[in-house]
């Protein structure tokens, strides 16, 4: 029996309400920014947490993609990835959607609504829009080590020189691989004397205590 267009319409219409409401949805996917800024002889990714969140990757799969591509290494801490090296934002960028592509976008259906499943020891790429799944490879860290030469302590003086200011208007200087935040009004371009207030993972806090240049 022929079916009247009329039943083909209403068959066509309840098949599409019947599909998940991400088949349907039809806005651009736009890939998150990524900001960065030149710290000395660091580059600091100052998003990288709110980033890996946004594309629901972890920040730890993404910090070894980034790493083992820009050839260097680093050190997430507090949200922000610090690696050794100057790398523009445009690098950087190029480099984290070649890692869309390959780890969240679906090669099918151009989605960015995949999850990654492991089956038998092998991780699949699988689309939570048209269903389809894709073989992973795996990601492996970068060889280099971070060297952490400068062991900051509370109550210790140091002398370092100031680079930049930071947000908050206290002075920026770097030792090995550690930021070095110093309150009490001081410059850029300014050797300071000042003593370590505290420390959280690769930033250090300090209290200027005497200009010496």
């Amino acid at each position: 029996m022929a079916i009247s267009d009329y039943d083909y319409n209403t068959l066509l219409e309840k098949a599409y309400e019947e599909l998940p409401e991400k088949v349907k949805e039809h806005s651009r996917f736009e890939a998150p920014i990524i900001s960065s800024i030149i710290q000395g002889k660091l580059t600091v990714i100052q998003n990288l947490g709110e980033v890996a969140k946004a594309i629901n990757r972890t920040h730890d799969m993404l910090t070894k993609w980034l790493l083992r591509e820009l050839g260097t290494s680093g050190v997430f801490e507090s949200g922000h990835l610090v690696v050794k090296g100057h790398f523009r934002q445009h690098q950087i960028q190029e480099k984290f959607i070649a890692f869309l592509n390959q780890y969240v976008i679906c090669p099918e259906c151009g989605r960015p609504d995949t999850k990654i499943v492991k089956e038998d020891r092998v991780n699949f790429l699988k689309c939570e829009a048209c269903g389809s799944r894709h073989p992973l490879g795996g990601i492996k860290a970068s060889t280099r080590k971070v060297e952490k030469k400068f062991k900051p302590s509370v109550g210790e003086e140091i002398i370092v020189d100031i680079t930049s200011t930071g947000k908050k208007g206290d002075g920026v200087a770097h030792s090995g691989d550690y930021i070095i935040y110093v309150r009490g009004g001081v410059r850029r371009g300014q050797k300071v004397k000042a003593k370590v207030t505290g420390a959280q993972g690769t930033r250090v806090f300090a209290q200027a205590m005497e200009i010496l240049e």
